[in-house]
């Protein structure tokens, strides 16, 4: 009976082992239009599907993948895309943080800072939901002034304008004998930016992007989708 279940487990090793030598590298690099990027995108979701290619695995790929499809950034293809979400869901699912900005930010040209260290314990993400609904948020720690530097670069390339809401807020806070506003601890608020792509009451903005640094020299992206 030992010899028998020694064989079963020496031919499940052995079995699991040729179907992982069985995956083919993907070389990312060799893509060069859209169809083919199409057809590795659906092969690694299909591969994680059946688990023959690990999260971890799948997850540089992803990252390479998406960056590949941003090099074709003149057109948008929702199959490649809905394919992506398939994939961020399995993600999801399994607990696997990425600790990227999605794609739909990144289109729009945001990108993460250099320089910087992402804080995992302050950084989150919500899955979407029903309604379309998904917020991320990315946060970064180092000095005072690389802070106020990549979120600047980050702005710029972004198209982001600092936000009047937030300068109206310091210019009170400025001129007037103020510490409190709304809920808020205002203390050092002089010492604050905030970039972003919409103002407080706007309704027509479904991706809400922005990039703040604050008084104890942290740095944050949030991208948020309210609306399919």
């Amino acid at each position: 009976m030992k010899k028998y279940l020694l064989l079963v487990i020496v031919f499940s090793l052995v079995f699991f082992w040729c179907q992982k030598k069985g995956v083919a590298p993907i070389d990312v690099s060799t893509i060069a239009d859209l169809a083919t990027l199409q057809g590795v995108i659906s092969q690694v979701s299909q591969k994680v599907q059946d688990w023959v290619l690990s999260l971890e695995e799948a997850k540089i790929l992803v990252a390479q993948l998406q960056q590949k499809y941003l090099d074709f950034i003149d057109t948008t293809d929702k199959n490649i895309e809905n394919t992506f979400d398939i994939i961020q869901q399995t993600f999801d699912e399994n607990w696997l943080r990425t600790y990227w900005l999605p794609l739909r930010a990144r289109k729009l040209w945001m990108t993460q800072p250099k320089g910087m260290e992402l804080n995992t314990l302050l950084s989150t993400y919500t899955i979407v939901n029903d309604s379309g609904y998904s917020s991320t948020t990315l946060v970064y720690n180092w000095n005072y002034t690389i802070a106020l530097q990549q979120a600047q670069i980050i702005a710029q390339k972004a198209n982001l304008s600092v936000s009047k809401d937030f300068q109206q807020a310091q210019t009170i806070v400025k001129f007037g004998n103020i510490d409190y506003i709304s809920g808020l601890d205002i203390g050092g608020l002089t010492r604050w930016i905030v970039y972003v792509n919409h103002e407080l009451l706007d309704i027509n903005v479904d991706q809400l992007l922005s990039v703040s640094v604050d008084k104890n020299w942290i740095l944050t992206l949030e991208a948020t989708k309210y609306i399919n």
